[in-house]
């Protein structure tokens, strides 16, 4: 599903990029297993929020959350922003078929706030990404977080 206000507001996206063989011996593993980040996410394999996505058995699949600039300010006299990341933490509805690990440290720099999670690929079958709404933002008023939503991506994994 695409939100009209979801290019000024917040992007979501996950991207997929292969990354199969033992853990540390794939070109975008790390030396102590960890999943490096992309540098850049790319449009034409970045499913939105709503998407579904097919990868195979190996696959790490990155989700990408953004916090939009708006929620970065408040207005003057009114109750200032929560000071928490908007979503709480991206997860799998099935980990035994694609399961979080862990990122490489990186010194990637951005203006806006970003969290990376990276999942892999284990066994073929179907699974939800999601990543809600922090509880704290759910009790800003409805105006001020507008274009804000949950994030939820299907991920099909074939062998």
């Amino acid at each position: 599903m695409r939100y009209p206000s979801a290019l000024p507001g917040v992007v979501l996206c996950a991207v997929v990029f292969a990354a199969c063989g033992r853990p540390g011996t794939s070109p975008g593993e790390g030396p102590n297993g960890c999943v490096r980040s992309p540098t850049t996410f790319l449009s034409g394999i970045a499913p939105e929020s709503g998407a579904a996505l097919t990868v195979k058995v190996g696959a790490v699949v990155y989700v990408e959350l953004v916090e939009a600039e708006k929620y970065l300010s408040w207005p003057a006299g009114t109750k200032p922003r929560a000071r928490v990341f908007p979503w709480a933490s991206a997860r799998s509805s099935d980990p035994r078929v694609l399961r979080r690990v862990a990122l490489c440290p990186s010194s990637g720099a951005s203006t806006l706030p970003v969290v990376v999670y990276a999942f892999r690929a284990l066994t073929p079958g179907t699974t939800t990404l999601t990543a809600p709404i922090a509880q704290v933002w759910k009790r800003v008023k409805p105006a001020r977080r507008r274009s804000l939503h949950p994030y939820r991506a299907t991920v099909i994994v074939a062998s």
